[in-house]
């Protein structure tokens, strides 16, 4: 290698300069924005002491219960199949690193960035908060597989002693995963907006026994119907299965943008993208509800889908509605310039208001599609049952309006600066849920004698009586219900589209001379055009 460098050229023109192989881009895309973050959380999680005690007592967990099993077994196992009492033993032991231990970890990985005062290293380091944010779960996803890994070879002794099939393990483990996954990115969600150590360590109770309750429902399903629940699929099962995957996959993107958006500087706009995804996960689950509606032709399908997009939209609700709503100069600039554009558009930028009107525009665009499509198949085809859910779309859409609205104008009273703001908007619309729905019960109780009740007016705010109501039988009880849920409504939601006027009336900022003539000046040169056809 010579002194004036002639020999390193290529390797300099290597480093400095895109490959030319389209695999070598994309090794080179994925390095640079998944390799930091993933190898420090994957190095932290592999070598600490949490880990190695969970997965050595995991392993010797399932090396006892194998041992236990076989001996209760002999000698009926010789000819008798005894797979499935194996199975469950395997996956009760599998379920506790995958639903609580992991996503706990998750949490406390996340929240131990603000306790060790290294978050703030991270905020102004080259990594973005997608990155962190992601990377986190990518850890999360390599334990997975390192669980899965493990007790793989005893799962496949469940097999090879018949009783269960192929497709029964398949659909245990994949539901247990997605469970598993959902459980990490809701852990990191409620870590990322619990950023003061006084919040920290109530929610880390919470979250531990939210943890616990789902890991105990998933198991009392598992050992009280067994693994004969789990048969051979049809066609359409394979359909509707695909059609959750989608839809999670999508409402876990969203719960781990909304993360990154929730540690990263106020100031950006992170109101776009987050709505972006809402509207995507919308439009993906009114495509299959569609195609629900085309195979079962019932109006069951109809309100099981409103009531399961109401309550995700209650939950995304309760932290849009604790916003702080300040944009900074440079989202400023990239504001709609037309009036039409800031009438459609504005909608879709930060803002407590505008995302409660966002909402609530697109819930009443679902329930009047699905209300349409009902009609059009309810006139052209043989519809089973006499359940309807125009009604219960109603009240429901007016319901969304009123607590998210009341959640909203509670907020406006909060300082804007407070820490654990967003934490203070969910804590907020639980009480008022639980004063909404148990005051009324308790008043009419006390007026009765404590004798059993029946549904009436007084009722009018307990959601889920009054859309069982609704979709059972179309009665003169739900009668005055309906007008006091749509006058309230609307008055809640009159008085918020007023006071959202501020953010509708901000406008587009103009690029600044400096920052125009800098971004003139990074951008490459245009290659010079070459004709294949000159001399």
């Amino acid at each position: 290698m010579g002194v004036d460098g002639s020999e390193a050229a290529p390797f300099e023109h290597r480093m400095t300069e895109m490959p030319d192989q389209l695999w070598e881009r994309w090794w080179l895309w994925c390095s640079e924005r998944f390799n930091p973050i993933v190898i420090k959380e994957v190095r932290q999680s592999l070598k600490s002491r949490q880990f190695t005690i969970s997965f050595g007592l995991t392993l010797i967990a399932a090396i006892g219960w194998t041992l236990i099993a076989v001996s209760m077994l002999v000698p009926r196992i010789y000819y008798m199949p005894g797979g499935a009492p194996l199975l469950v033993g395997f996956f009760c032991i599998l379920t506790l690193p995958l639903m609580v231990i992991i996503p706990f970890s998750a949490f406390r990985s996340l929240t131990a960035e603000t306790e060790e005062s290294t978050f703030e290293l991270l905020s102004i380091s080259a990594l973005s908060a997608s990155q962190i944010v992601y990377g986190k779960m990518a850890s999360a996803c390599l334990q997975i597989v390192l669980y899965l890994s493990a007790l793989a070879p005893c799962i496949v002794l469940t097999y090879l002693l018949r009783g269960v099939g192929l497709y029964t393990i398949l659909f245990l483990l994949g539901w247990t995963v997605l469970f598993s996954v959902c459980e990490t990115a809701l852990a990191l969600l409620v870590a990322a907006v619990s950023r003061t150590r006084l919040i920290q360590n109530g929610v880390s109770v919470l979250v531990l026994a939210g943890l616990l309750l789902g890991i105990f429902l998933w198991l009392t399903l598992l050992i009280n119907q067994g693994v004969d629940l789990f048969g051979s699929p049809s066609g359409e099962e394979f359909l509707g299965y695909f059609a959750v995957l989608t839809v999670v996959a999508l409402i876990v993107s969203l719960v781990l943008r909304a993360a990154a958006a929730a540690i990263d500087f106020p100031s950006e706009n992170h109101s776009t993208p987050l709505r972006r995804r809402l509207l995507l996960m919308l439009s993906v689950a009114l495509f299959w509800s569609f195609m629900g509606l085309l195979a079962a032709r019932q109006g069951e399908i109809v309100v099981v889908i409103q009531v399961f997009v109401f309550i995700v939209l209650m939950i995304i609700g309760a932290l849009m509605t604790g916003e702080r709503g300040v944009i900074s100069p440079r989202a400023q600039r990239t504001l709609p310039r037309t009036f039409a554009g800031r009438i459609f558009l504005t909608w879709m930028y930060p803002g407590a208001g505008l995302g409660y009107i966002f909402l609530i525009c697109i819930y009443a665009a679902l329930i009047a599609t699905l209300a349409i499509m009902e009609v059009y198949m309810q006139s052209t085809s043989t519809w089973r049952g006499r359940e309807s859910g125009l009604v219960s779309g109603l009240l429901l859409l007016g319901y969304l309006a009123i607590y998210l609205g009341f959640n909203r104008l509670l907020m406006l009273a909060v300082s804007r600066n407070l820490p654990g703001r967003m934490i203070g908007s969910v804590a907020a619309l639980a009480v008022v849920l639980l004063l909404a729905h148990l005051l009324p019960l308790l008043i009419v109780f006390y007026w009765n004698d404590y004798r059993e009740i029946d549904y009436a007016w007084h009722q009018a705010f307990n959601i889920f009586w009054s859309v069982y109501e609704a979709s059972e039988d179309l009665s003169l009880d739900i009668a005055p219900t309906s007008v006091i849920v749509s006058l309230c409504a609307m008055g809640v939601f009159g008085l918020n589209l007023l006071l959202s006027t501020r953010d509708v009336m901000l406008v587009r900022v103009a690029q600044p001379p400096r920052v125009r003539d800098e971004s003139q000046r990074s951008e490459p040169a245009p290659a010079p055009q070459v004709d294949p056809f000159a001399d």
